[in-house]
């Protein structure tokens, strides 16, 4: 039986809006026994994390009205926010309007500073406004550990240190001669390293909290978002086969926030034991799978545990067109993985992980 709520009581509560990371704040927790009191507490809890966050409270606690009370307490604040989130589809950049104005008024936010302000403004539009206000949620409810954040504070720079059986490299940020792979070099030389054929290495480029339930939990497929490259209904995890991209990517995507680079040894006889689609030759096979897999239609590569093939130079207007044809970068390749035996293998095969603890452009 639902126990009435008076949303309106809520209302009586200022709450000072502000972005900041919720640390573990991620489960309502309202003990064993649940009564009205615990109920109220609970919700009264997913409303001042949804403000803060930068929603309305009155259109968030209007939506949430027609939902049981219990049933609000059974999820985490991750999943209400992105379920909230998901009820405006915004797939295009609207040119009248800035981005983050545009953000603003699609998912009446109080402001979109903490996202616009992150990310380079050429990279933000190579995404559309759906995921990046996924990506902001992602980063708002979860945190890296009080651990692992004290070790990249203290960790000594530009040598291999090891934290839970994986060597890392802590170095203060990207710089013009990042690309010149010198901490690469250094993980060839640590007596820790197993794979020794850099011809043979993957660069997959994220933050810290991805990174550390990554190395600690292996590779998630569930928090990659669809409708990328490589399956409009099913969500993949993407490398490069070069680490300057990587270096190149990290610089757009984390302004002023710590970039991290896992490198992963994945030869090719492992990808053979799986089913893995070639698309390299960027062909029109290339182009159905990507225009279909952007549009959020069944496509090829759904079934399949890889994919390898170039990257994308025209995001930007596939986003504006839903027509338009993607056309291959003939520099700039990609690998996506696609299922979770093949990400466990995977997991088993990280050569390191470089830290860049402030990204400055």
């Amino acid at each position: 039986m639902s126990i009435a709520l008076n949303l309106n009581s809520l209302f009586t509560e200022t709450v000072t809006y502000n972005f900041v990371d919720t640390g573990s704040v991620t489960e309502l927790d309202t003990g064993a026994i649940t009564t009205g009191e615990t109920i109220t507490e609970g919700i009264t809890e997913l409303v001042d994390q949804a403000q803060k966050f930068g929603f309305s409270r009155e259109k968030f606690l209007n939506w949430m009205s027609s939902i049981s009370n219990e049933f609000l307490l059974m999820q985490t604040i991750e999943y209400w926010l992105l379920a909230y989130a998901s009820k405006t589809v915004t797939d295009s950049w609207n040119e009248d309007y800035s981005p983050d104005a545009w953000l603003i008024e699609s998912f009446s936010l109080k402001s979109a500073n903490f996202i616009v302000n992150g990310v380079s403004e050429e990279y933000l539009k190579v995404q559309t406004p759906n995921y990046w206000i996924n990506w902001a949620i992602y980063q708002f409810t979860n945190q890296a550990s009080n651990e692992f954040i004290s070790f990249v504070e203290n960790a000594s720079e530009n040598r291999v240190d090891v934290f839970k059986n994986t060597p890392i490299i802590v170095t203060t940020s990207i710089s013009d001669t990042s690309d010149k792979g010198n901490e690469l070099n250094l993980l060839l030389e640590t007596d820790l390293n197993q794979f020794n054929d850099k011809s043979t290495w993957y660069y997959h480029t994220t933050d810290l909290i991805s990174a550390e339930s990554i190395f600690t939990n292996g590779i998630s497929l569930a928090v990659g978002q669809i409708k990328q490259d490589f399956g409009s209904r099913t969500t993949s995890f993407y490398l490069n086969d070069e680490f300057k991209l990587v270096i190149d990517f990290g610089i757009q995507k984390f302004i002023g926030s710590p970039c991290v680079i896992i490198i992963y040894d994945i030869p090719k006889s492992l990808l053979k034991d799986y089913q893995h689609l070639d698309l390299s030759s960027g062909n029109k096979r290339w182009k159905d799978v990507v225009r279909k897999s952007r549009n959020f239609c069944k496509c090829e590569a759904d079934v399949y545990d890889s994919v390898y093939s170039p990257q994308v130079t025209n995001y930007i207007r596939m986003i504006r067109n839903k027509y338009e044809m993607p056309k291959a970068d003939i520099n700039k390749n990609q690998l996506a993985l696609k299922s979770s035996r093949l990400t466990s293998a995977v997991d088993l095969r990280i050569v390191g992980i470089i830290i860049y603890k402030k990204n400055k452009i």
